[in-house]
């Protein structure tokens, strides 16, 4: 039984550091992270999860966004619920990840998501 437990880590983590290793732009967004999205909405994960989740996959350039500028205003701000709307959409396949990543690009200018 211990073989088959180390086994099935063993894949998942070749597989993280596989999924982890790839760099994408608007059209192309791993599925893994469509599994986020349904679960921020659903409510399974908080938004600080998601949104340090997003800030990470741009950070090591595995999600590409567009280069914006982000508000000036240091005050914390909520995520609108929009954003969420269209991770679930995005999610299910309603919207296309050009339109998923236009949400994240608005949470950057807005200073809800901090890349540096």
């Amino acid at each position: 039984m211990n073989i088959k437990i180390s086994s099935i880590l063993f894949a998942g983590l070749f597989l993280t550091s596989f999924a982890f290793t790839q760099s994408v732009s608007a059209e192309e967004v791993p599925g893994w992270i469509k599994n986020n999205a349904a679960w921020w909405a659903e409510g399974t994960i908080d938004d600080t999860a998601f949104l340090q989740g997003i800030q990470f996959l741009i950070k090591e350039g595995i999600m590409t966004i567009p280069p914006t500028e982000t508000a000036s205003s240091s005050e914390s701000k909520e995520v609108p619920g929009w954003i969420k709307n269209n991770a679930a959409w995005w999610a299910e396949g309603t919207i296309d990840d050009t339109a998923f990543l236009q949400g994240i690009q608005f949470l950057i200018k807005e200073g809800i998501v901090s890349v540096e």
